[in-house]
């Protein structure tokens, strides 16, 4: 290989793994104030959201959803259907910054469509409900207690709107937000979706970005590692660290 086509290809790897280290997803997120660690999530295809979560045999799920890119003059919510694949029948916990610059985490039972959100019990169980408003990302944090019937596999709807007066207003009805509703199972970390609200019918499918994002990652360091033992590196173990060293020829 000539020094020409070698500088070019170490030139493009550089910038595949800067950017693919850069890029906002779920896994390169650590700074929960709460101290949790999840130990799984998924970035959401649409309305820069990511949820995470830790799921235990007993159908508790530990969960954070995460919305970046909003401001105190956003609502934000997640939201379980368990009546399936539309708006109406969701569970959703719902998050927004008061007058008072207090954030209000509460939970609502979607009856209808252009809803308004009003406080109610949901269906299942949740604990431990607060939320955050940090650099633009908006945080909901609960505990939920999914039922024997629902499964480890659930319908989950996300979706952002304005704050006016004082409560959630509308969202809006184009783009994005007809189409932050799929599914997700909490046992393998699979995801579905998403789905437009209206027709009901999958746009597109397939299992966790994040997943994705670790096979690219792990072909981009293997390439850059081939990369560099034919300009002459070594990879060598120094208690149980791996370091790049010249070899000298």
């Amino acid at each position: 290989m000539n020094k020409l086509l070698k500088s070019a290809l170490f030139s493009c790897l550089l910038i595949s793994l800067f950017l693919s280290s850069s890029a906002q997803t779920c896994r390169n997120f650590t700074s929960f104030t709460n101290n949790v660690i999840y130990n799984s999530c998924n970035d959401l295809p649409v309305l820069n959201s990511f949820l995470y979560w830790n799921y235990q045999s007993n159908g508790t799920v530990n969960l954070a959803y995460r919305h970046s890119g909003v401001t105190a003059s956003n609502w934000v919510s997640w939201a379980i259907n368990p009546a399936g694949q539309q708006m109406v029948g969701s569970q959703a916990l719902v998050a927004f910054q008061n007058s008072s610059g207090v954030m209000h985490a509460y939970t609502s039972p979607v009856t209808q469509y252009q809803t308004s959100l009003a406080e109610g019990t949901l269906s299942f169980g949740v604990t431990g409900l607060s939320a955050e408003l940090v650099n633009g990302d908006m945080i909901i944090f609960a505990t939920l207690q999914i039922t024997s019937s629902m499964g480890t596999t659930v319908n989950q709807v996300w979706q952002v709107g304005p704050v006016s007066g004082g409560a959630p207003g509308v969202h809006s009805t184009t783009g994005d937000n007809v189409k932050s509703m799929g599914t997700v199972n909490f046992l393998s970390g699979q995801t579905m979706g998403p789905v437009d609200f209206h027709s009901g019918q999958t746009t597109t499918s397939g299992g966790s970005g994040s997943r994705i994002r670790k096979i690219n990652d792990k072909l981009l360091f293997g390439l850059f590692f081939l990369l560099l033992v034919d300009w002459g590196y070594e990879m060598v173990q120094i208690e149980g660290d791996y370091e790049i060293l010249i070899k000298i020829v």
